[in-house]
């Protein structure tokens, strides 16, 4: 009863503050054949009218209302029907607000839709509420500012598993300078900056103290939300067989939607969300060309990894103005605070090699890394800003290990042995590495297997498992992380791709130091035992070394 007596009265305070601007009609008093106008943008900032009338209302007061009406006259002849960026247009009848654009039906008349009703918006509930059978939202679709074809057809990919879609708006562009009220064009947006990402709809309903409604219905269904409120302004409306969309530039941010559920969008004027500083450099060694992009991403532990990766390739297309193949040398650092407000970094580089998709395989670990950090099951993570360097090369800057050989027969426990490495290079002659490993101080004596491979060689994993299966090996080492900054730890201190690493080969492991059931993740890690040498190229393959330990 408290609970409801609560929300009765926070529902009043702002069916107060919604009619010290305009009336509202509820809908028991709506009937069929009732005529009406709407409200939106079609080009420009101009907010244009069209004609409603209202057929019929569907639902009860248990799964909510739904308002259905038929659109008509000029404007709605011009766009060919309700479009995507139409959602949250303002209806009114005899001057009252009845509800907003909200729903239509792909492949039908596009000029029948539904409204939700402004009484649902206005205190934008928490439960979802039910569509009608068959219906669909009129526009989730993003928008994106700033991208390259390339980086737009990589985009669309990686929105795919989100249930999302992107249009292209063309570029960054300028906005509209007037103030925000009922038929504006306006923008939810999850970057902004050199590059924007968002959906453009239409305010439903406004405040002399900057509170907004809008769209009609969920942007993502986020619930409580941290995303930009943007000026708007129309480019046209692009028709279309499913159904028409607004086409135009998210532009000045000017304020926050914390407010993402069925019934619609809401949020104020004013203060911004809370964002994620992102600066990504790119440099074309071969045609001397470089870029930059700053970017501000809003804090969705969801979508946040897929952006700034979207944003990271981006940059790379608008750089070398290519597809193909490559190497590439990325750097990134990410910074923040855990729980406890003790500084947290993953600083990390690597070396990436691709013969026909380059650009899609670099930043991969940044987005890996980010997901750790913010979808980690620990603790909540402040990110305090992200900077990603990545130089790109045509060259083919790999070399594959052909053989070993050591001078050391026998060797000592404890002892430094020095490791002759024979590699080949892409088209090149071969030349010699020598890597060094020391013996385990308490190995009993006996033969010593060594496994020297490149960090980019996955075939001795695949060997490995193998193994595991056929001859009964035991995994790796058991992964041993427990907190977040073993985590932190395991990713700053990954193999790369340009290491060549020696370990104890599978097969000689201390069995008080093997657990069955470590999986892939025990074997990556590798022993206690595994060392390193890092090159200025990618090393691929691997081979065998027997040692004799003399006790």
């Amino acid at each position: 009863m408290r609970v409801f007596l609560l929300a009765l009265l926070l529902c009043c305070q702002l069916m107060t503050a919604a009619a010290a601007n305009i009336p509202l009609m509820p809908v028991r008093d709506l009937k069929p054949g009732m005529q009406g106008i709407g409200k939106t943008v079609i080009s420009g900032d101009t907010i244009e009218e069209f004609n409603v009338e209202i057929l019929g209302v569907t639902g009860n007061e248990a799964t909510g209302y739904s308002i259905f009406v038929r659109l008509y006259g000029d404007l709605i002849d011009k766009v060919g029907g309700v479009a995507q960026g139409m959602s949250g247009s303002p209806v009114y009848v005899d001057g009252r607000l009845v509800g907003a654009v909200a729903f239509g039906k792909v492949f039908n008349d596009s000029r029948y839709c539904f409204l939700t009703p402004i009484g649902k918006m206005l205190p934008l509930l928490d439960e979802p509420r039910e569509l009608p059978e068959g219906w669909v939202p009129k526009g989730t679709s993003l928008m994106a500012g700033g991208f390259t074809d390339y980086g737009f057809q990589y985009l669309q990919e990686k929105l795919a598993p989100f249930g999302l879609n992107a249009v292209s708006s063309g570029g960054v562009g300028s906005s509209s300078v007037k103030a925000l009220e009922p038929g504006s064009a306006v923008g939810i947006a999850v970057m902004h900056g050199d590059m924007n990402l968002g959906a453009l709809g239409t305010v439903t309903w406004t405040d002399d103290a900057g509170h907004v409604l809008a769209f009609g219905h969920q942007f993502m269904q986020r619930g409580n939300s941290n995303f930009f409120m943007n000026k708007a302004w129309v480019l046209g409306v692009v028709p279309n067989l499913q159904s028409g969309y607004k086409v135009g530039n998210i532009g000045e941010a000017i304020g926050c939607f914390n407010q993402d559920r069925s019934s619609g969008i809401g949020g104020s004027e004013g203060a911004l969300p809370t964002t994620i500083p992102v600066f990504v450099t790119a440099n074309d060694s071969n045609r001397g060309q470089s870029s930059s992009v700053r970017v501000q991403v809003a804090e969705d532990e969801k979508l946040l990894p897929t952006v700034i990766d979207a944003a990271v390739v981006n940059t790379l297309s608008k750089t070398v103005d290519r597809a193909g193949g490559g190497t590439a040398r990325m750097h990134f650092t990410i910074t923040g605070v855990d729980s406890n407000k003790k500084p947290l970094t993953i600083d990390r580089e690597n070396m990436f090699y691709s013969n026909d998709a380059l650009l899609k395989n670099v930043s991969g670990e940044l987005s890996e890394a980010l997901t750790i950090l913010m979808q980690n099951k620990f603790e909540h993570v402040d990110i305090y800003g992200i900077n990603v360097d990545a130089q790109i090369s045509e060259d083919v800057q790999v070399a594959e290990i052909q053989s070993l050989r050591t001078k050391n027969k026998p060797v000592k426990p404890g002892e430094k042995v020095a490791i002759e490495v024979t590699l080949k290079p892409y088209r090149g002659e071969e030349f010699t590495i020598t890597v060094y490993f020391k013996v385990p101080k308490d190995h009993p004596g006996g033969q010593l297997a060594l496994n020297v491979r490149g960090g980019s060689s996955m075939a001795w994993v695949m060997n490995l498992l193998r193994k595991q299966k056929d001859e009964g090996v035991p995994a790796q080492k058991k992964d041993t992380r427990r907190t977040l900054s073993d985590f932190v730890k395991s990713v700053n201190d990954a193999d790369r791709n340009n290491e060549i690493i020696v370990d104890v080969a599978a097969t000689h492991f201390n069995p008080d130091e093997v657990q069955n059931d470590a999986g892939l993740a025990g074997m990556l890690q590798g022993s206690p035992f595994k060392q390193k040498t890092l090159c200025d190229f990618i090393v691929d393959g691997e081979a065998e070394l027997s040692l004799k330990v003399e006790k």
